[in-house]
Order: C-alpha cells, then sequence, then structure tokens
C-alpha cells in the first residue's frame, strides 16, 4: 500500500512538473522552427491555433540570425530591459539592507510606527502608486526617463521587510560584543550581519530581478519614446507577426532570471528563519 501511495505521488508530480515547463519546452522548440511553420501553427490575430507540435520540420537557427544580425530592434529592447532591470537590483539591495539593518537591530523615535508605514506600503497595489509617482517624476522632469522606472523600484518596501526579517532573528550578543570592541555600526553591517543573510540577499535579488525585468506598465506610462521600451513590452505585442522571432526573444529574455537562480539557489533556503545562536 505504501507503494502504491508513492508511486501515486511521482505519477501526479510528474504529470504538474510537465504542464509546467510544457510552455518552456515549447518556447524553446518553436524559436528553432522556420517563421513559416510556426505561422502555419499559430493564428494571434484570430486567437486560434492551427495545429501544435513541439518538433520543428528542420530545425534552424534563422529566428536567432534575424534577432542578433539583422531586426536590431529586438536587441535594442533587450539593452532597454537590462539599463533598466540591473541598476534597480543593485541599488534596491543596498537600500533594502541598509533600512532592513536600522530597523532590525538599531533603537530610534518612531522605529516601529515607521516600519508599519512601510507594511501599508506593502499591501497596495502597483496601479494605486502609478498615478502619484508618474506626478513626482513629472515635477522633477525625469519622464521619459530611465530613471523613472529605476528610482521607484530602488526604494522597495517589500525589500525591507524581507531583509528586516532576515536580520531580526541574529544574535544581538555578537552585535555588542563587536560594539565593545570598537567596531562601528558600518563595519557591524558589513561583516556581521550581511554574511548571515546571504540567502535573504539572493532571495531579494532573485525577486527584484524577476520582477523588473518582466516591467510593462511603468514604461508604458512613464517612457513616451518607443524605443525605451524594455523586450517586455516588445514580448507581449500580440499584433506583432514574427511570431518565431518572438519565441527566439522570449528564450533570450529567459536566460538572465535563469542562469541568476542557477548561481543563486543553493543560497535560498529559507531567508526568513534564521537561527538564534545567543
Amino acid at each position: 500500500m505504501k507503494n502504491i501511495k508513492t508511486m501515486l505521488k511521482y505519477i501526479i508530480l510528474i504529470i504538474i512538473t510537465a504542464v509546467v515547463l510544457f510552455p518552456v519546452v515549447y518556447m524553446l522548440a518553436c524559436s528553432f522552427m522556420s517563421n513559416s511553420q510556426v505561422s502555419n501553427m499559430l493564428d494571434f490575430t484570430s486567437q486560434e491555433y492551427k495545429g501544435l507540435s513541439i518538433i520543428p520540420d528542420m530545425a534552424t537557427l534563422e529566428q536567432y540570425y534575424q534577432v542578433f544580425f539583422r531586426r536590431p530592434e529586438y536587441l535594442l529592447k533587450f539593452w532597454n530591459s537590462v539599463i533598466i532591470t540591473f541598476p534597480t537590483v543593485i541599488a534596491q539591495v543596498i537600500v533594502s539592507s541598509l533600512a532592513a539593518f536600522a530597523f532590525a537591530k538599531l533603537k530610534f523615535p518612531g522605529r516601529d510606527k515607521l516600519f508599519f508605514v512601510y507594511i501599508v506600503l506593502l499591501i497596495l497595489p502597483l496601479q494605486v502608486t502609478l498615478v502619484p509617482n508618474y506626478i513626482v517624476l513629472d515635477n522633477l522632469n525625469l519622464l521619459n526617463n530611465f530613471l523613472a522606472v529605476i528610482l521607484p523600484g530602488t526604494f522597495s518596501a517589500f525589500g525591507i521587510c524581507l531583509l528586516r526579517q532576515s536580520m531580526k532573528y541574529i544574535s544581538a550578543a555578537s552585535i555588542e560584543a563587536a560594539r565593545i570592541d570598537g567596531a562601528s555600526y558600518f563595519k557591524i553591517f558589513t561583516n556581521i550581519m550581511l554574511p548571515q543573510i546571504k540567502g535573504g540577499l539572493i532571495t531579494l535579488t532573485l525577486l527584484c530581478f524577476i520582477d523588473n525585468w518582466n516591467v510593462v506598465e511603468q514604461p508604458l506610462i512613464f517612457f513616451d519614446d518607443s524605443a525605451m521600451y524594455p523586450l517586455s513590452i516588445g514580448l507581449s505585442d500580440i499584433s506583432n507577426s514574427d511570431y518565431g522571432i518572438v519565441f527566439a526573444c522570449g528564450v533570450m529574455f529567459m536566460i538572465p532570471a535563469l542562469l541568476i537562480y542557477l548561481y543563486g539557489h543553493r543560497d535560498i533556503d529559507s531567508p526568513f528563519v534564521q537561527t538564534d545562536k545567543s
């Protein structure tokens, strides 16, 4: 009976895995098909599938050749995504870790009340803050500028709450011992706190990267020049008739997030649970 339950469990997990991975496999397969074969299978204008195949009639790199050498607008959008995402990720991790250290380990007037405000901001949907952000950015003359997306993304309530929770369970005795030895708060932050929240930092990096790599609403609202749009907007345009190229761009678009995950997945155990060694 136990063997049957185990077998059923593995069968269910295999089915779920196949369902989850099928879009990725399908996208990868279509990226190696000719544009004519993809067009014969799909008709996005009428939202109908003419056929379904994950085996190319003849494997070709035509779509990737088009993306890299013949259609520079796709590479431009890819680099727009890089320009938007990487500075936002770096800035958000730095700002969030510093703020989380202050909220978790430093004592100052109004600390808990201010953190409650961050909690309230955390539950607000993105659409609620778009108009206020637009007004502020307009007054700062930052519209149609990459900073219009980078700056709001830098100050993330989610990142602060995530890292504060990671730092909260670090023993206060180690901090007090470092203070007695004459260490500054910055040295405590860099030498004691950061090494112990590596999992939280990598988790925040990955989540922040995915969130900004897939950004759609902010560029559409803050950018007037379509040449500044990231690749996420280009891939969301279903009126695009170059279906094969879209699949090739989708594969290219997926690679950076996959590499970041593969690099840091061993440290993403549980950023919320830390062992208090005091």
